[in-house]
C-alpha cells in the first residue's frame, strides 16, 4: 500500500473544508450533522473520520483558514501608541473591532463563528475547548484586553473618571459585545457593525466622563 503523503492528508482537509462551506451558505450551523458533510464531500463515513473525529474540529479548521489575513492586533498597537487624545484613541479601537468583524462578515466564516458562539453559549468546556484555537476569537480578546488595560492605566492617571465602577463597564463591554454576537447569528443582513461599535464607544466614553 503506498505511503500516504502529508501534503495527500492536506489536500483530503482543504476539500472537506471546501464542503462545509458549502453546506454553511445553504443551512444554519445549527441544524448541520456530520452526515451533511460525508453527503457534501463524496466520502465514506469511514474515511471523513480519519481527517476529524466531528464537526467541532472541522468549524474550527475552516474558520482558521479562511479568516480574513487582516492584523487587528496591528491596527490595535497602531491606534494605541497614536499619540491623539485619550477619548480618541478609546474611540477608535472600538471602531477598529466593529470594522474587522464587518470585514468577515462579508464570507461565510464570520458568520459561521458567530453561530458557533450562540451555539455553544452554554457548553463552556466545548466552547473553551474550541473558541481557544481560532484566530478570529484570539484577535478580538486581543483587543478587547488592550482597550481594557488603556482605559484603567488612564483611570489611574486620573485622565478618566468613571461614573460607574470599572469592573461594570468591563461586564457592559463583554455584554455588549456578546449581544452583537447572538444578533449577527440571527440576522446579520440588516446590521451595520461598525455603526453599533460607534454607539458602544460613545457610551464607554461617557461612562469615563473624559
Amino acid at each position: 500500500m503506498p505511503k500516504v503523503t502529508e501534503e495527500y492528508l492536506i489536500d483530503k482537509r482543504n476539500f472537506i473544508l471546501k464542503c462545509t462551506g458549502e453546506v454553511l451558505k445553504k443551512k444554519p450551523l445549527y441544524l448541520i450533522t456530520m452526515r451533511d458533510i460525508i453527503k457534501k464531500s463524496g466520502f465514506s463515513q469511514g474515511a471523513i473520520y480519519r481527517y476529524y473525529s466531528g464537526l467541532d474540529g472541522i468549524y474550527a479548521d475552516f474558520i482558521n483558514t479562511y479568516t480574513t489575513n487582516t492584523s487587528l492586533e496591528q491596527r490595535i498597537d497602531t491606534v494605541l501608541s497614536s499619540g491623539q487624545a485619550e477619548k480618541t484613541i478609546l474611540a477608535e479601537c472600538f471602531m477598529a473591532m466593529g470594522e474587522y468583524i464587518e470585514e468577515l462578515l462579508k464570507s461565510v466564516v464570520g458568520k459561521t463563528f458567530f453561530e458557533l458562539t450562540v451555539l455553544y453559549a452554554y457548553d463552556f468546556e466545548k466552547r473553551a475547548a474550541v473558541f481557544s484555537n481560532l484566530k478570529f476569537k484570539k484577535s478580538l480578546e486581543y483587543a478587547q484586553g488592550k482597550i481594557v488595560e488603556y482605559a484603567m492605566i488612564n483611570v489611574e492617571k486620573g485622565v478618566f473618571r468613571p461614573k460607574i465602577p470599572p469592573r461594570s463597564i468591563i461586564q457592559f463591554v463583554s455584554s455588549f459585545i456578546d449581544g452583537i454576537a447572538q444578533s449577527v447569528a440571527l440576522n446579520s443582513s440588516e446590521m451595520v457593525i461598525s455603526e453599533m461599535f460607534q454607539t458602544l464607544a460613545k457610551a464607554v466614553v461617557n461612562f469615563l466622563e473624559v
